[in-house]
């Protein structure tokens, strides 16, 4: 389908608009707008998973949830069969008679004896209705949803929530399923008016049942509000459409061919989709007008078209509002219409249409240039057989000679046709060039050229610098090869200083091997003399051994001067351990002040001994106090500091201990 089926799916919706402008008058009832306000599908747990309930494939097609809307179910691979009886048998079960004037003809009522479904114009854009606010947030980046895995055959499943105000002029399923549908919106709209009201509303809408399935409708519905005490109309029309093409593609067409309306690119959780807006008149028939004369309704349109993922198929929903001042009203619950949208898929493409291959310029015949004359065929004057076909001329370049046809030989008996004479090959059209064979190798060397006769004339000199190519194991970061004289060698001193390395087991902790009176291997002596050794300093951490202040880790274990070092670190003798432990002498006097250190079951907190008058006897004085007499060390004392020698012997006594009766401590 084209850009015209988009305008029947617009008839059915401006017919609509039409039906509600001449029959909703007074006598039908009007609902509250909080039954449109009051639309909030987001609160129902079953707002995001819609293919969660059961929807029959028999039945009207529509299901109403309770606190959630009417969910609209349509599929691409069940199309919308109505009966061709339905409007007939609405108008029996009403009474019968004629509808505004018009009886049915012998196959029935025809919407075309009402002409309907009406056309559609488009109005001055100065007249279109502002983009509403609620379809400019579709613009913004959201995630979208992949569609649900349906079994194969499914086509596309699309799924929606609309508020429940609007009453389904559509049923899917039997004759009876319609019927029953269509007299019941009549009842809900005309409950307090006369049959002949709800007459006329159930047979023209069910007329309508051909038009709209022709469109691929899968909802059709009107809703009749009251806004402020005046009466607010609006029609919903939700089709499926067969349009191979990409959101870019549709965009840019829909732009292109109604240059008075507005046309957005939105994102939707279902995926993008092409919003339009705009404004279109419809006329109303004189077979519907109250006075017999035709006149003009206008409405304001929005139109979403959602491509789907088969990639030959558009849902569009589309919402008409014939008061402007309800626009935003209608806008903000038409937003969240788009926003309930979700897909099922069974993975499969449907089929693109077949476009004929057509061969690419470069490979299509060329027609023979004038100053080459095609070829005549070698045996025109025979017939072909299977087994010796008729060559065809084929075309010459300009800047290859055409080859010179062969006559034909004649026949030498009129009963008997000779065999014609051999073709000549066709010359061959283009440069010739050399193929290289399959295990040709582009990098390999040049072969070296066959031996030739000795050739007399000079030599043509080479071109170029000659240069010498460095072996394959060539390493240009290598040291340069000694040189190959001997004396020159011997002569040239070595630089730095002649170091011995110990083996690979050696261990500087072990014990000093006994020495040997075996000569030392002669070492050379270094060209410069060695540098004077540092002066001893302090060990506080005793890893000077030997006497040896130059070697603190006490890797030198023989006591020889430094000039003989490198000598006899190369024979690795040391002394002899020592015979007896070495002498530590007594600790000298520590300074400080003795205090009582109080024994373990001493209780600071109990009450002091009451003090004794009496004399103490000698064994009390001579008893010791309580508690082991240690050293406090005073503030500057250095842990680290050398050992001083030990002071001389005061002459005084140290003073006599604090009494125990002024010692907190005993």
């Amino acid at each position: 389908m084209t850009q015209d089926n988009f305008a029947a799916a617009e008839q059915i919706g401006a017919t609509l608009d039409v039906l509600a402008a001449a029959l909703l008058d007074g006598r039908a009832t009007h609902y509250p707008i909080a039954s449109l306000t009051g639309f909030r599908r987001d609160a129902h747990p079953s707002a995001s998973a819609l293919f969660g309930l059961r929807l029959s494939p028999s039945g009207p097609g529509t299901l109403t949830v309770r606190g959630l809307g009417t969910v609209v179910e349509g599929s691409t691979a069940r199309p919308i069969a109505p009966e061709a009886t339905v409007a007939t048998e609405l108008l029996t079960r009403f009474g019968g008679g004629a509808v505004r004037g018009v009886f049915g003809s012998a196959h029935g009522v025809d919407a075309e004896q009402f002409q309907l479904p009406v056309g559609v114009e488009r109005t001055e854009d100065k007249l279109r209705p502002a983009f509403p606010a609620a379809l400019a947030e579709l613009a913004a980046d959201r995630p979208t949803t992949a569609p649900e895995e349906l079994s194969t055959g499914t086509g596309v499943e699309v799924r929606l929530v609309l508020p429940s105000v609007f009453h389904a002029l559509t049923a899917r399923g039997a004759a009876a399923t319609r019927i029953a549908q269509l007299a019941e919106v009549a009842e809900e709209l005309f409950a307090g008016s006369d049959v002949r009201a709800r007459k006329e509303w159930a047979v023209l809408t069910a007329a309508l049942g051909k038009p709209s399935s022709s469109a691929g409708t899968l909802f059709a519905g009107v809703s009749a509000l009251r806004v402020s005490g005046r009466p607010s109309h609006a029609s919903l029309v939700i089709s499926l459409t067969h349009r191979p093409g990409q959101i870019s593609e549709l965009a840019t067409q829909l732009a292109d061919t109604r240059p008075l309306a507005e046309v957005w690119t939105v994102l939707l959780p279902a995926g993008p989709a092409a919003v339009l807006v705009e404004e279109r008149t419809s006329p109303i028939p004189a077979a519907l007008s109250n006075d017999g004369q035709p006149y003009w309704t206008s409405s304001s349109v929005a139109q979403a078209f959602v491509p789907l993922p088969d990639g030959a198929s558009v849902l569009v929903i589309q919402l008409s509002v014939a008061q402007p001042e309800d626009w935003e009203l209608y806008m903000g619950s038409f937003a969240e219409v788009l926003k309930s949208v979700q897909l099922g898929w069974d993975g499969v493409y449907a089929p693109q249409p077949a476009i004929p291959a057509q061969a690419p310029a470069h490979l299509q015949a060329q027609p023979a240039p004038s100053a080459a004359p095609a070829p005549a065929p070698v045996a025109d004057s025979y017939p072909a057989t299977p087994s010796q076909p008729q060559p065809q001329p084929q075309p010459q370049p300009a800047d290859v000679p055409a080859v010179p046809s062969v006559p034909p030989l004649p026949p030498a008996a009129p009963a008997t046709p000779p065999a014609p004479a051999a073709e000549q090959p066709a010359a061959p059209k283009g440069t010739p060039v050399a193929v290289p064979p399959a295990d040709f190798n582009p990098f390999a060397p040049p072969a070296p050229a066959p031996a030739a006769a000795a050739d007399t004339s000079v030599p043509e000199p080479r071109k170029g610098t000659p240069v010498a190519v460095p072996p394959a194991d060539f390493n240009p970061f290598a040291p340069p090869a000694p040189a190959a004289t001997a004396a020159t060698d011997a002569a040239e001193p070595r630089k730095g200083t002649p170091v011995t390395v110990p083996p690979a087991d050696f261990n500087p902790f072990a014990a000093a091997a006994p020495s040997t009176n075996a000569a030392a291997p002669a070492v050379p002596a270094p060209a410069a003399a060695p540098a004077p050794q540092p002066a001893p300093t302090a060990d506080p951490f005793g890893t000077v051994m030997n006497n040896q202040p130059a070697d603190p880790f006490g890797t030198v274990t023989t006591g020889s001067s430094p000039a003989a070092a490198p000598a006899q670190a190369q024979s690795f003798t040391a002394p002899p351990p020592p015979s007896v432990p070495p002498t530590i002498p007594a600790p000298a006097k520590s300074k400080g002040t003795p205090v009582t250190v109080p024994p373990a079951d001493f209780n600071p907190f109990a009450p002091p001994a009451p003090a004794d008058n009496a004399p103490a006897t000698a064994e009390e004085q001579d008893e010791p106090t309580k508690g082991t007499p240690v050293n406090v060390p005073p503030p500057d004392f250095n842990p680290f500091a050398a050992p001083s020698a030990p002071p001389a012997a005061q002459a005084a006594a140290p003073a006599a201990p604090e009494p125990a009766t002024n010692n907190p401590f005993g």
